[in-house]
Order: structure tokens, then C-alpha cells, then sequence
């Protein structure tokens, strides 16, 4: 089997940017010819611009250099990554000490005369994707090219004749693997129509159907974006528009799957998986009875009878046997069954995995915090990371002087050098000591009683 695959010719036509796909692919050879002639082998990869992004990528790609690509774009995230590479692409003042830093500075826009618009690409090219790790560190995962492309196509046997001709639009980061796989890598691989920058808010979006004149649209999106439309669903005024519907990043709530099947005629279809395994179910929910988790028909799903975890067997990965989770389930059948929890500390929260040990170990960090347990609590917005923090003597002694404001406003200063906003604990409670057993275990019942 050979190891370069060209890409497929393509009608993609980049919507926001008015370009074809043959402009687009000229853009990418433009950029390839530079990586060419420069030595470094492996680049880390940020850029906030989707379209950039993608002519980066691809360029990246087709010179045959590794790629990494950070999960957001904190400082310190981007300095972890840089032990891995040898240089860093992308539109931002991106500037570190004995790395080669390449800007595109607005040569996506200049006229190219590179008229070869065939892409090749190479399969066995590794891909390191960071996402946040059951021990709290952030994880690096390495895939191939060759496990993106597979499951694109497979999507695309499963799904592709719902999508049809719609154009694909999004609210989610190209960054991570469900935004790089759904939004980007499918509709330039199938050749459909892509607004790849990510809507922030649905009205958006809405707007952009009849600016744009777009007839059908299938929506990339994520938990978050959906439970928004419970009070108010913008969406119905384009419900004729909407092709098909995406959300992964963690289970929908029923409420707003039966909602949605409601007020515009179809439910979402939502993914399971992650950045280590890619896709393994998907369902989609009209009724309270459409509960269970159906495995894709290239994954195989069993039950660890030990752990009483889900364990598959995978594509998309690299490692041959079973490879186990985190998620306990109830298996139903072969193919089928129903989730029942974690066993580790990962929560998703707006389609982002968010490590609450992680953010415990930022927050010990400091050097005016003794102790901190970190939670989840739901209110009128949604899930968010919650603290209970125990002050220094000297910190204790500030905050009897202050307000409880104060020092909220300041640890969520010193987190943003570390985490992502929507990692950043939303709530804290301030108290003399953490609540241990004689055993030295945390009640944490008892801790989530503050968010109550």
C-alpha cells in the first residue's frame, strides 16, 4: 500500500472567503514550497483563523513535516508543546528562543501563480493532538494522517448522503480532533461548500444563510451551543435550511434533544468518542426511549468486566487489541449501550475536555492557597468548574480586609496563563480546612454542598 495519496479533486468552495478550491490548493502549494526549504521536521500549529489554518495544515501536509497542535492558545500551552518541535506556524506573534517561527502575514490573500492544484499528502505523517489527561497533565496523542482520513470516509458512508450538497458550517475549534475531522478535513476531502471560522452565536449564523444565500447547511456543534437554544431557538426561522445537525463533546440533555426534534423537526446526531480514540457511537433522540449508544460498524465494543468500563477495538487508532476507557456502561447488545458515568476526573464542558485535577494543580500552585478541591455545578448557563479554596494565614488575614470579589478576581487572572476561560473555576468558596476523614479522604459530598 503506498504511502502518498493525492487529494481528491474538489468542488470546496471556501464561502467566507469567496475562493475556490483551486485558489485554495494554489495557496497550499505556496506555503508548501516555503516549508520545503526549511529543515525543521515537526511544527507545532496555532492559528485562531480557521481558513489560514486549513491552508497551513495542509501545506504542512503535503511537505511531509509532523505536526503538533496545541489545545488552545495560553502561553504556557504553547511553551509545553515546544520540547516537541522545531518550529511554529501561524498568524500570531508566535516568538520562542531556538525555534523557527513562520508567519503567513497575509500571503493568503496575495495572487499565487502555483497553477498545480494536485495536493499529495502522505498517510504515515504523525499528528500530536493534546488533550487533558486522567492525571490532570495534559496528554500528547499521536495519530497518522492515514486514522483521520479513514474515519472522514467513514463518516461520509454513514452520514454523507444526509449532508448532500448542504454547506457545512460550525461553532466549533479546528484545533481539536472533532472540529479538525467534521468541519475541515470532511468537506475539503468530499468536496463540499465550508464556512470554516466558527459562529459564536446562532443569530450569526441565521444572518450569514441569507447573506451568503445558502440553501441547505449541516451544523457542526457541540452540547453547549444546543442547550443555549432551550429559551430561545433562532434556529427555527431557518429549519427549512438545516440539513442535518452534529454535537459531540458530550452527551445532549434529553430536554434539549426532544426540543430540538420538535421545533425543527430532527435531533442532533451526537457523536461519542475522543481524541484518543476518535468516533465509536453515535445516536440521535426523538424519544426518552432513544437512550442508547449504537457503535459505528468499524468499531467493536464490549464490556470490562472488571472495570465495568467500555473497551473497543478500533481503526483509528494505533494499538491492535482492546483498548480501554473511562466511561462505565451498560451493554445492551453487540453494538449497543448506555453510558453510565466516568471513573476518572475529565469533565466536557462547551465540547472541551476539561481535567478538574488539572486545574486543582494550577490552583496549589499559587503560593497564597494551602488547599483546593475543584467540582462541577450546573447553573442557568450550563456546567461549569467550581473551588473550594483554603488561604494562606497571610491571604485569610487580606480577605477578612476585602471582599470575597477580590480575591476571585484574582486567581482567575493568574489561571489565565494556564488554562483555557472555560476551564477557569466560575465559583468559589473560601473555607478554613477541607473536610478529610481520619482515612485522609475528602467528604466530597460534603464539598459539593456549597454550590448547592
Amino acid at each position: 500500500m503506498t504511502n502518498q495519496i493525492i487529494l481528491p479533486s474538489s468542488k470546496t468552495f471556501f464561502v467566507s472567503q469567496n475562493k475556490t478550491y483551486q485558489q485554495w490548493a494554489e495557496s497550499v502549494h505556496f506555503h508548501r514550497s516555503i516549508f520545503l526549504e526549511n529543515p525543521a521536521e515537526t511544527w507545532l500549529l496555532y492559528c485562531e483563523d480557521a481558513y489560514e489554518f486549513s491552508v497551513l495544515f495542509f501545506a504542512l501536509l503535503s511537505a511531509k513535516k509532523a505536526i503538533v497542535l496545541p489545545q488552545n492558545g495560553t502561553a504556557n500551552q504553547l511553551k509545553s508543546c515546544l520540547d516537541e518541535v522545531q518550529g511554529v506556524a501561524g498568524s500570531q506573534a508566535l516568538a520562542f528562543e531556538n525555534t523557527v517561527v513562520y508567519k503567513s502575514d497575509g500571503i493568503l490573500e496575495s495572487d499565487v501563480t502555483h497553477k498545480n492544484t494536485e495536493i499529495t499528502v502522505y498517510l504515515n505523517t504523525k499528528i500530536t493532538l493534546y488533550t487533558s489527561g486522567s492525571s490532570g497533565k495534559e496528554k500528547a496523542i499521536d495519530k497518522k494522517l492515514s486514522h483521520l482520513l479513514t474515519e472522514v470516509k467513514h463518516l461520509e458512508a454513514c452520514f454523507g448522503h444526509l449532508l448532500n450538497n448542504s454547506c457545512i458550517v460550525s461553532t466549533v475549534s479546528h484545533q481539536h480532533i472533532y472540529g479538525l475531522l467534521f468541519k475541515l478535513i470532511w468537506p475539503i476531502w468530499t468536496g463540499r461548500s465550508v464556512i470554516l471560522q466558527p459562529y459564536e452565536y446562532p443569530e450569526h449564523l441565521c444572518h450569514d444563510i441569507a447573506k451568503y444565500q445558502l440553501g441547505k447547511v449541516t451544523l457542526m456543534s457541540s452540547p453547549a451551543h444546543f442547550h443555549r437554544l432551550i429559551k430561545d431557538n433562532v434556529y427555527q426561522s431557518i429549519s427549512t435550511h438545516i440539513a442535518c445537525m452534529f454535537s459531540s463533546g458530550g452527551p445532549l440533555s434529553l430536554e434539549a434533544s426532544l426540543q430540538l426534534a420538535e421545533e425543527l423537526k430532527q435531533s442532533p446526531f451526537e457523536i461519542l468518542g475522543s481524541t484518543e480514540t476518535g468516533g465509536i457511537a453515535w445516536r440521535q433522540r426523538f424519544t426518552v426511549q432513544d437512550q442508547y449508544w449504537t457503535a459505528f460498524d468499524n468499531i467493536k465494543v464490549a464490556l470490562d468486566d472488571k472495570t465495568e468500563c467500555l473497551k473497543i477495538k478500533s481503526p483509528y487508532i494505533s494499538q491492535t487489541g482492546w483498548y480501554a476507557c473511562d466511561d462505565k456502561i451498560n451493554l445492551i447488545s453487540c453494538n449497543q449501550f448506555e453510558l453510565c458515568g466516568r471513573i476518572d476526573r475529565i469533565v466536557k464542558i462547551e465540547e472541551k475536555r476539561v481535567s478538574l485535577d488539572h486545574v486543582q494543580q494550577c490552583l496549589k500552585a499559587l503560593d497564597f492557597i494551602d488547599d483546593v478541591y475543584c467540582s462541577t455545578a450546573v447553573n442557568k448557563r450550563g456546567l461549569q468548574v467550581v473551588a473550594v479554596v483554603v488561604l494562606t494565614a497571610e491571604a485569610k488575614d487580606k480577605l477578612s480586609q476585602s471582599r470575597n470579589l477580590v480575591f476571585n478576581r484574582q486567581i482567575t487572572a493568574l489561571l489565565q496563563q494556564d488554562l483555557e476561560a472555560i476551564a477557569i473555576p466560575k465559583r468559589f468558596r473560601y473555607i478554613d480546612a477541607l473536610p478529610y476523614n481520619s482515612s485522609g479522604k475528602l467528604n466530597k459530598k460534603d464539598m459539593e454542598k456549597f454550590f448547592d
